[in-house]
C-alpha cells in the first residue's frame, strides 16, 4: 500500500520529534505492506524569515496531493506573536480539517507522574476531545480596531457544528462509549445556545448513548475530580483548546498527547500538541511521544488500520516500563521509591524513538 506522507517539521522541536515519528514510520514499511513516500513541505517562523511566507504554495499543494501529514510545531520568540502559527489556520480552514481529534490516555507505567491522587484515576484516564477545528473566535474575523479596542468575533455556522457532532456521535459510539459530554457556555453565550440545540438533535439519532451538557467552567474542574468517568468529549474550537491542554497534564505532560486534524473525506493533519518549545530546541531532550502517538491516530484514521494502531501504542506502553525522557522522569515526592527510579533509563529525544521502535520491531515480526 503506497502512501504519500508529507512532512512538516516546522521549528523549535518540531523537526527533532518529525525526525522520530518517520523512524517509526519507516519501521512499520520494513516490515508490512506500506510503502511510504514522503515529501518536505517547509513551513513556519524560519521559513517566514527566509522567504516572507509561513506556508509557501509549493508547500501547501503538495500537503493537498498527500495521503497525511505528519507535522511538528511552530512559532520562534525573535519574530512577532502570530506570524509563524497563523500557518496552522491556513492549513485548517484551507485543508478543511473540521474536526481536531485530541486523546488523553494515561499509561499505566506514568500513574507516578499524574498530578492527582490515585483516588480521582483509580479506574484510569482515557478520554477522546472532539474539538470543532475551523470556527468561533479562531475564525480570524476581527482585529485591533484602535490602541483602545480589539474585536474578535465568536462565529457558529449550522453546517459547522452539524458536521463536528456527526463525527463525534459516530466516533463515541464506534469507539463502544456509554456516554458523550457537550462542552458549552449556554448560560451566557448565544452561540453556546445554538451549539446545545444542534447537540440536542443530533442526539435523537442514539438514544442509547447518555448525553450530558457541561459549561467550560464547570468541565474544567469535573476533569480534575472525576477524569475516570470521561469518555467522548464534543466542544468548540476554543474551548477544545484550552481544556485539552489541562487535560494533557493529566497524563505526565503535554509531551505524551498526540492530535489529528482531520477531514474524513481527504488529507488530513496529525500533530503532537507540545508546540515549538524553543528554549529546548536542540538539545535532544522533547518527548517524541506526542509525535508517535500521531502516527497511531494516522494509521487508524487515515488508513483505517487499528491494529497496526494498537500495535504502536503497545510499543509505547512497553518503551515506557524502560526508559523515560526528562519531563516524564520519575519526580521527587513521588510515590516511585528510588531503587524502582533506577530502573528507568534517561532517554534522550532519538533513544526514546529508538526504544519504541525496538519495541515495535518486536511486535511487527511477531
Amino acid at each position: 500500500m503506497r502512501k504519500t506522507i508529507a512532512l512538516a517539521h516546522g521549528d523549535g522541536i518540531g523537526p527533532e520529534v518529525v525526525n522520530e515519528g518517520k523512524k517509526i514510520l519507516d519501521l512499520i514499511a520494513q516490515y508490512t505492506d506500506y510503502d511510504f513516500n514522503f515529501v518536505e513541505t517547509p513551513l513556519g517562523g524560519d521559513v517566514w524569515k527566509r522567504t516572507g511566507n509561513n506556508l509557501p504554495e509549493n508547500s501547501f499543494n503538495q500537503m493537498k496531493e498527500s495521503d497525511a501529514i505528519l507535522f511538528g510545531a511552530i512559532g520562534l520568540p525573535d519574530i512577532p506573536q502570530g506570524i509563524a502559527e497563523s500557518a496552522i489556520m491556513k492549513m485548517r480552514q484551507g485543508l478543511n480539517l473540521y474536526v481536531n481529534l485530541r486523546p488523553v490516555k494515561l499509561y499505566e507505567p506514568l500513574y507516578d507522574i499524574c498530578p492527582l491522587k490515585p483516588e480521582f484515576y483509580a479506574d484510569g484516564i482515557d478520554i477522546t476531545i472532539v474539538r470543532e477545528n475551523t470556527e468561533s473566535v479562531y475564525a480570524q474575523i476581527g482585529g485591533i480596531i484602535n490602541a483602545d479596542t480589539a474585536v474578535n468575533t465568536m462565529v457558529y455556522t449550522r453546517k459547522a457544528v452539524e458536521r463536528l457532532l456527526d463525527y463525534g456521535f459516530d466516533y463515541a459510539t464506534r469507539m463502544g462509549h456509554t456516554e458523550i459530554i457537550s462542552v458549552d457556555k449556554a448560560n451566557v453565550l448565544a452561540c453556546s445556545r445554538f451549539w446545545r440545540e444542534i447537540f440536542a438533535e443530533k442526539g435523537k439519532k442514539f438514544p442509547k448513548l447518555k448525553q450530558t451538557n457541561f459549561y467550560v467552567d464547570a468541565f474544567c474542574q469535573w476533569l480534575i475530580r472525576s477524569p475516570s468517568t470521561i469518555q467522548t468529549v464534543v466542544t468548540e474550537n476554543m474551548f477544545g483548546d484550552i481544556i485539552s491542554d489541562e487535560a494533557a497534564y493529566l497524563i505526565g505532560s503535554l509531551g505524551m498527547a498526540a492530535s489529528g486534524n482531520i477531514n474524513p473525506n481527504s488529507v488530513s493533519l496529525y500533530e503532537p500538541i507540545h508546540g515549538s518549545a524553543p528554549d529546548i530546541a536542540g538539545q535532544n531532550i522533547a518527548n517524541p511521544i506526542g509525535a508517535v502517538l500521531s502516527i497511531k491516530l494516522m494509521v487508524e484514521e487515515s488508513f483505517k488500520d487499528r491494529v497496526l494502531g494498537t500495535q504502536i501504542e503497545n510499543a509505547v506502553i512497553d518503551a515506557l516500563w524502560e526508559g523515560r525522557t526528562l519531563d516524564i522522569y520519575p519526580r521527587k515526592g513521588s510515590e516511585v521509591k528510588d531503587p524502582e527510579i533506577k530502573k528507568y533509563k534517561k532517554c534522550t529525544t532519538q533513544e526514546m524513538g529508538t526504544l519504541i521502535a525496538e519495541k515495535l520491531k518486536t511486535k511487527l515480526k511477531s
